[in-house]
């Protein structure tokens, strides 16, 4: 059972073994004083190796991911560890490890072929680590891990409806079709001959997957020291029971079109779908 209340803190995480078991976590004023009036993220606390992700977008579902996959998962699929979560004023606050590294997207660079190489064998196998965690056949659905909408910020926004959860994946995709006939009724005798050029291509028979959803370099850190290796995956907002196509989708999606990224190394790690084309109509139809 996933922990479900909305204050929870983790007394037997590392943050308390390390700063000792009477070192509270940080309020959420003690967060807020933290943020800068320009900028808006992540706060710091370097010396309590914490990291505090808060905002109205933010979910108790991305912390019960985190806490998810370290109990279940726990060397396979590196995450950073969660210490707990709270709720003020409208928004979550998710305390996690501040991870040590940077992200691949800055390193990448300075990587040769055969270390680029080596860091997507390592997202390789912890993607099929990944791919290891089951839905009870019996109860299957599309949706974030605790049975709430999907966040994906292909489909997320204020003007659209949540997204799910839904009881199949052709139940999702009649979601997505349906998402890009918004507001064309109106022209149409009959909404149900609203034409889609695509929605025949998405498989309805894809099995569902435990899913990131935004495997980009910015969200994939490694170590700073060689050789290079992968130290965790993190920003796990948009992650939940998807299709199992949709990891390659997105990835590739949000990629350089038709860079190395794209093209070269994507497809170490994931393996390409065949309805990629079919799919990208649909962000492209939102908008995105």
């Amino acid at each position: 059972m996933l922990p479900s209340s909305s204050s929870v803190v983790f007394k037997e995480s590392t943050y308390f073994s390390q700063n000792g078991p009477e070192t509270p976590l940080p309020s959420p004023a003690e967060v807020r004083a933290r943020q800068h009036h320009l900028r808006y993220g992540p706060i710091y606390f370097e010396s309590l190796n914490l990291l505090v992700k808060y905002g109205k977008n933010i979910t108790i579902a991305e912390g019960q991911c985190l806490w998810a996959l370290r109990r279940f998962l726990p060397s396979q699929v590196p995450v950073p560890e969660v210490y707990g979560w709270c709720e003020d004023n409208g928004e979550v606050f998710i305390y996690q490890e501040l991870v040590k590294g940077v992200t691949l997207e800055n390193r990448w660079e300075s990587l040769v072929k055969e270390e680029r190489e080596i860091v997507c064998e390592q997202l390789l196998v912890m993607l099929l680590e990944l791919r290891n965690l089951k839905q009870d056949p019996k109860d299957q659905f599309v949706g974030h891990i605790n049975r709430q909408p999907l966040l994906d910020i292909v489909f997320t926004a204020d003007t659209k409806p949540s997204a799910g959860p839904f009881a199949s994946v052709k139940e999702f995709h009649d979601w997505l079709s349906a998402l890009t006939k918004r507001g064309m009724a109106t022209h149409w005798p009959d909404p149900s001959q609203i034409p889609d050029p695509c929605r025949h291509l998405l498989p309805d028979d894809s099995p569902i997957t435990f899913t990131h959803a935004d495997l980009h370099p910015s969200n994939i850190m490694v170590s700073t020291e060689n050789p290079c290796r992968v130290v965790a995956i993190i920003d796990w907002h948009q992650s939940g029971w998807y299709p199992e196509y949709w990891e390659y989708c997105k990835a590739a999606f949000t990629a350089v079109p038709d860079g190395e990224w794209e093209m070269e190394y994507i497809p170490r790690f994931l393996e390409v779908a065949d309805c990629f084309d079919a799919w990208s109509y649909y962000p492209r139809a939102y908008g995105y």
